[in-house]
């Protein structure tokens, strides 16, 4: 599908979750130099928080984050000693976006050497919200709708749906659609938003938030080739998830001058 003129989405991330490269923070200096010379001048340190189930007990674990921003702070990278992430507020298509994934992953392997692949993902968010003369429903698929329940009488509802589907590319399609009328647009685990967030929206208006996240989990060795045809096969699925979920009225709308 051709890029649309006045697209819905808000946030797109790829994520390549490595074998642990337990040293990962002696080679930083090195990967930030080179991403610096790349486009992603802005750097810093974090660390977020991980629970996890340890010994039938909830755990919390604190891991070290890199982040390596561009100027504008609308794209960059995550490093971690078992993953790295690029993400962006400002998508323009999906070839810009990969050409810049696959050479921010081929610095940081010459760098640091990466051996193993365990988990490849892609995930992109949608935001809908209507024009005053038309619903919400109007943008949407009638299965992706739910209820009406602002017609029994609901204050501020907000609905919640998950589906679930193998796909052929041999990976699992999660499919996450929210409408709500207030409260944050980014989902909780994405929170609070690293970038700078490029679109905004009328508070109190009824949002539908349209959230793919197509992933492949298997172990195998580093091959940047087959990495980034891996991701040109998430993202075919993930368009035609998209362009399923929302009416040609919205596809038409999204397109016009």
């Amino acid at each position: 599908m051709d890029k649309l003129r006045h697209s819905p989405l808000i946030y797109v991330l790829a994520q390549v979750r490595i074998g642990a490269i337990l040293q990962m923070a002696d080679y930083v200096p090195q990967i930030q130099e080179r991403l610096r010379k790349a486009g992603y001048p802005l750097y810093r340190e974090g660390e977020i928080h991980e629970v996890r189930f340890v010994a039938e007990k909830l755990d919390s674990l604190r891991m070290q984050r890199w982040h390596f921003d561009n100027i504008a702070s609308n794209a960059g990278f995550l490093v971690q000693t078992g993953s790295v992430v690029f993400h962006t507020t400002a998508y323009e298509t999906h070839e810009d976006f990969f050409a810049k994934l696959e050479q921010g992953l081929a610095i940081i392997h010459e760098v640091a050497g990466i051996g193993v692949v365990e988990r490849i993902g892609l995930r992109y968010l949608d935001a809908v919200q209507a024009d005053d003369d038309h619903d919400l429903g109007d943008y949407l698929q009638p299965g992706i709708r739910g209820l009406d329940l602002s017609a029994i009488g609901a204050l501020q509802p907000q609905q919640f749906a998950s589906l679930v589907s193998e796909t052929q590319a041999g990976g699992k399609l999660v499919v996450r659609i929210r409408q709500q009328t207030e409260g944050e647009i980014l989902p909780p685990d994405l929170q609070p938003p690293d970038l700078v967030e490029t679109k905004t929206f009328d508070p109190g208006k009824p949002t539908a938030i349209l959230d793919y996240d197509h992933f492949i989990e298997q172990v195998t060795p580093f091959s940047l080739a087959e990495i980034m045809q891996t991701f040109g096969k998430l993202h075919t699925v993930v368009s035609g998830a998209f362009q399923n979920s929302v009416s040609s009225f919205a596809l038409e709308r999204w397109n016009q001058p």
